[in-house]
């Protein structure tokens, strides 16, 4: 505790200083001309404390870390008002990841590389009018088949003199992670990744591209890649069998992509996009080379029995216009294509769909939609080719000034080609979801009403007579809100409630919440506290209920015209009903202070 208060004392002071500055500027400074150097932009410093416990102590173990800091800081640059260098700086501490492995200690190099921080360059010269440069975390964009959105630790640059673009970077897309089997890490290599792009015309409406993208795990970035031991075990299918004991290593992959991207604005209202792209990938680099193969990249790419060439393509044909519209899309995507960009993103695959829209009456009736089919494992290398159904629809209707109605409509199924009901290699299942959630506005005893309500049900359906009746499951759900905005005080409430009912093979799942907030404007809107408290229970067939707490409170205050301070404590308090080896239940506190100024 005393740190939260050492870092409020820090906020609090720092606000003080920056709105004693802000007191001081006199009209002078505020029509001063442009200065030679000038510096703008924002910063914020965010800290979150948790706190766990569990009854009995040491029965679970919470889910945050006890402290996270955050520093965003975004200065941009000018000079003579000519060049502009935008500054980026996003540093957590201490070192946590979500997307991927974790480091004991970082690098330098290796704490920047992780997603959660960022130290970026990025400079463009209006002077010239056409050059961008990278340096640090940035996101080159190819295009989709291509690098798509990946996100890289290195530098690059973006030259668009007139209709032609000039792109390139090259970085780590991700950082070395020593594999540790005691405690279930996979680790990684370090990958590099080099991509370029040539291209000309308007990207707004006609435009040609040519992207190339090299990627390379460097087996030397770590010192084992054992990722676990298995001792000789039996067969889970014919436990006669006995499997010998093998080592699970970490492959090192190699890849290179090249695709050519094309737009066409046919007329006005319609346009035509389409990509070809083809991957030449190499799953493991300790595979033995292809010594009879002709390779035209030998002097960038080596061929080995793990390497597989292979194309994907795309299409897509927009009709826009003001009352109506249809776009057709189609992609495909062959069984040895790789998308560096994408990299959970399933390949031997075909996917067509048609999206139709359809806008009226000044847009108070608005209907758009999706119909195709998928169809998975062309190959059929991985078994039977699956049929995947892709339907789903919106529906936006604004009666009045009142009322208005929105609803929504999606259908997914899968199947593969066997047809005997009786077959238990069968796989067909549909999924089905339909929500409809209507919405209420009106003024009435110097009160703004605000009423919505939303419905919801979810049936998915599974035909396998094997686990089928294990899968299948219905959800339904109702759930309400309302806000009250007074007229003549600066005070806003509101009221929610839900309700959710899952039928499930082994019993129905309920889950239920009331809740009720209100905020309240003082000093015309410079401070607004904030009080919350919601209370939840769920019940599982005939087992006895548990109970939840949530309370929150908090407060924003806006210390001086660019400075905003903001606070708030919650406390969840959960109580299980057949408490168990979790214990009896559990208490989470979570204290959030936030800085944030710009200018």
């Amino acid at each position: 505790m005393r740190t939260v208060l050492q870092l409020f004392m820090l906020f609090v002071l720092l606000g003080g200083v920056i709105n004693l500055r802000a007191q001081q500027e006199t009209e002078d400074d505020t029509t001063r001309s442009t200065p030679w150097i000038a510096v703008t932009g924002s910063a914020s410093i965010t800290s979150d404390f948790y706190e766990f416990t569990s009854d009995p102590i040491g029965s679970q173990i919470g889910r945050r870390p006890a402290a996270l800091h955050r520093l965003v800081i975004s200065p941009t640059i000018t000079i003579a008002g000519l060049i502009s260098l935008p500054l980026n700086l996003m540093i957590t501490f201490p070192e946590t990841n979500t997307t991927t492995p974790a480091l004991t200690a970082p690098s330098f190099s290796e704490f920047f590389t992780n997603p959660a921080n960022a130290l970026g360059l990025s400079s463009f010269s209006p002077k010239l009018g056409w050059a961008q440069f990278h340096l640090g975390s940035h996101t080159p964009r190819l295009s989709e088949l291509s690098g798509g959105d990946l996100q890289l630790f290195g530098a690059g640059f973006d030259l668009r003199p007139g209709p032609v673009q000039v792109q390139a970077s090259f970085g780590t897309t991700q950082r070395a992670v020593q594999p540790d089997p005691s405690r279930g890490i996979a680790g990684a290599y370090r990958r590099d990744m080099r991509m370029g792009r040539l291209g000309f015309g308007n990207h707004d409406t006609s435009a040609i591209g040519i992207n190339v993208v090299y990627m390379r795990d460097d087996p030397n970035s770590i010192a084992s890649n054992i990722i676990a031991i298995n001792p000789s075990r039996p067969l889970e299918e014919d436990t006669t069998v006995i499997l010998p004991a093998d080592t699970v290593r970490l492959r090192a992959e190699e890849g290179i992509i090249s695709s050519i991207d094309v737009k066409f604005r046919l007329m006005q209202g319609i346009t035509f996009n389409a990509e070809a792209a083809a991957s030449v990938f190499t799953r493991d680099q300790a595979s033995n080379v292809l010594t009879d193969f002709a390779n035209p990249l030998g002097d960038l790419f080596t061929a080995r029995t793990s390497t597989r060439i292979d194309g994907a393509g795309s299409a897509n044909l927009d009709f826009r216009f003001s009352t109506w519209g249809v776009t057709l899309t189609g992609l495909y995507m062959g069984a040895g294509f790789q998308p560096f960009g994408y990299p959970f993103n399933q390949s031997d695959r075909i996917d067509l769909k048609v999206s139709p829209m359809l806008n009226l009456f000044d847009g108070d009736l608005s209907i758009s939609g999706t119909i195709g089919q998928r169809v998975n494992n062309l190959s059929e290398t991985k078994g039977e080719q699956l049929t995947q159904a892709i339907a789903n629809g919106q529906l936006s209707v604004r009666f009045s000034d009142v009322v208005s109605l929105s609803s929504t409509y999606s259908n997914f199924g899968i199947r593969n080609k066997r047809q005997d009901a009786f077959d238990s290699a069968r796989v067909q299942n549909v999924s089905e979801s339909f929500s409809i959630d209507p919405m209420v506005t009106f003024s009435a005893a110097s009160v703004m009403h605000t009423i919505t309500a939303s419905f919801l049900l979810d049936r998915f359906d599974d035909f396998n007579i094997v686990s089928g009746v294990e899968s299948s499951n219905n959800t339904s759900g109702l759930m309400f809100s309302y806000s009250g905005m007074f007229e003549t005080m600066p005070l806003t409430i509101g009221a929610n409630a839900s309700y959710t009912e899952n039928a499930l093979s082994a019993g129905t799942l309920a889950v239920r919440s009331t809740g009720v907030n209100a905020s309240y404007r003082f000093l015309g809107g410079e401070v607004v506290p904030t009080i919350s408290v919601t209370f939840a229970g769920s019940t599982f067939g005939a087992n006895a209920a548990d109970s939840q707490t949530f309370l929150r409170a908090g407060c924003r205050w806006r210390v001086a015209k660019s400075v905003t301070f903001s606070g708030s404590y919650g406390v969840n308090t959960y109580a299980y009903g057949n408490p168990g080896p979790r214990g009896s239940g559990f208490t989470e506190q979570m204290l959030q202070l936030a800085l944030l100024t710009t200018f």
